[in-house]
């Protein structure tokens, strides 16, 4: 079962820079250092066949098996029982510790016992290069910094290339939502909660925990938990059925845990289950430690939302106008312009719908209240001062006497402009506000005065 949120697509315009940063350190790792386990596994079974310790540890290798894993005593005499090479031996950590008691109970029996220490030892110092056993998370042997560089390695191509579209998928969110830092703070604690939670419950395990889907859990919890009780959209797939649905987003929290539990407990297979339930409680823990964060983000998704249901009546009135429909277009949009006074894209719209009638009393209130609207708006970002510039521009062409631009609103335009770091057009509407101001002086003069 499959369960992925489809809510939100990238934004390439501000780009999720310490997410496609981790997934190149993800890729880099397993190239340029995973890629020499090969080599690295090689020369440790040159070292295991030149001591010829297929032939000493054979006897002992079953003995084992017995002792602690009976049940794979027969498979075990059907494949080696004709002196095929220990290659599962040579990579049971478990079985390393029960060699150390033979050498002490039973290694008198063996006529060079030395040479056997000698030649394992050595063996085991190559093949402990490898990734897995370097920089994985060994439970009973687990070292501090294994939580960290365990996240870095992964069992194959299919593991990585897994991993990495779920930490883009839910990383782009959650990095423009957090802020860098604090996403790869999050990140970190998630993944390093994912392996405690994994040692925890198998304090013994000599197999090595690789992978970054302990973090990457954490960003799926950290994801549900930002967007709390909201509704979103997700893709499913159950074997052969798939599709979407909508749900608020913590709702799909308690399913994501139930199908790590199913596969803990009814799925044969070495993935750490655990690891991941560790990472989503740990991440919607860290989202929850948060407040600041969701408030912000659910504040800017409710502008987003606003912005996209603004850009659908917007094209809904392009479209009325594109029929000819120009009463009904200009009505709507009017009402747009009330509703959203501050965004400038209903005012253009309006200027757009009234400009072919450059005559029109109309059209001139139209630019006056687009252009005094600009003025009045706090922190007028790009833009409005874009739409502004082009509407003033344009409304000149169109009536070069320009009765809305008046003395007083291009003077207010010098102004908004200068602080806005605008000094060519500032200037432009300075220069106008003085030829305004000169005209209304010289109309005034020429009234003749009453006797």
């Amino acid at each position: 079962m499959l369960i992925i949120p489809i809510q939100d697509k990238p934004d390439w315009s501000h780009p999720p820079l310490i997410t496609l940063a981790l997934i190149a350190l993800n890729v880099f790792v397993f190239l340029f250092y995973q890629g020499n386990d090969a080599a690295k596994l090689e020369l440790a079974q040159d070292i295991y066949h030149n001591y010829q310790l297929d032939d000493i540890e054979r006897p002992y290798y079953r003995e084992y098996l017995q002792e602690y894993h009976p049940e794979n005593v027969a498979h075990w005499d059907s494949r080696h029982a004709n002196g095929s090479p220990l290659t599962h031996a040579m990579f049971d950590v478990e079985y390393e510790h029960y060699l150390r008691e033979v050498w002490v109970d039973r290694g008198q029996n063996i006529e060079d016992v030395n040479g056997w220490r000698d030649g394992r030892r050595a063996f085991e110092r190559q093949r402990n290069t490898v990734s897995s056993l370097q920089a994985g998370l060994v439970p009973a042997e687990a070292r501090p910094v294994s939580f960290i560089t365990s996240m870095f390695l992964h069992g194959g191509w299919g593991h990585l290339l897994g991993n990495m579209v779920f930490l883009f998928l839910f990383g782009f969110t959650l990095e423009r939502a957090l802020g860098a830092w604090r996403y790869l703070l999050g990140y970190v604690v998630s993944g390093v909660a994912a392996g405690g939670l994994f040692v925890a419950l198998n304090p013994s395990s000599e197999v090595p925990l690789v992978g970054a889907s302990g973090a990457i859990s954490g960003l799926m919890g950290m994801y549900l938990a930002l967007y709390r009780l909201r509704k979103i959209r997700f893709f499913y797939s159950v074997l052969f059925y798939f599709g979407e649905f909508v749900a608020p987003a913590l709702w799909v929290f308690p399913v994501w845990v139930a199908k790590e539990l199913y596969g803990h407990f009814f799925v044969d297979s070495n993935t750490a289950y655990w690891a991941h339930i560790g990472g989503l409680v740990a991440g919607v823990f860290v989202m929850l430690a948060w407040p600041v964060s969701r408030r912000e983000f659910a504040s800017q998704e409710a502008h987003n939302d606003r912005a996209a249901h603004l850009t659908e009546q917007l094209q809904q009135v392009q479209a009325l106008a594109a029929n000819l429909e120009f009463n009904r277009a200009r009505s709507r949009v009017r009402v747009l312009c009330e509703q959203h006074k501050t965004d400038p894209r209903p005012w253009r719209l309006q200027f757009n719908l009234y400009k072919n009638q450059p005559r029109d009393r109309v059209f001139h209130e139209v630019t006056f209240a687009a252009l005094k609207q600009f003025v009045q708006t706090p922190g007028a970002g790009r833009e409005w001062t874009t739409a502004a510039d082009e509407i003033a521009q344009e409304y000149c062409a169109l009536s070069p006497e320009a009765p809305a631009l008046t003395a007083k609103l291009a003077q207010a335009l010098a102004q908004r402009f200068l602080q806005l770091n605008k000094k060519d057009r500032a200037e432009v509407y300075a220069q106008w506000a003085r030829q305004k101001m000169a005209t209304t002086r010289r109309a005034s003069a020429s009234v003749p005065n009453e006797p």
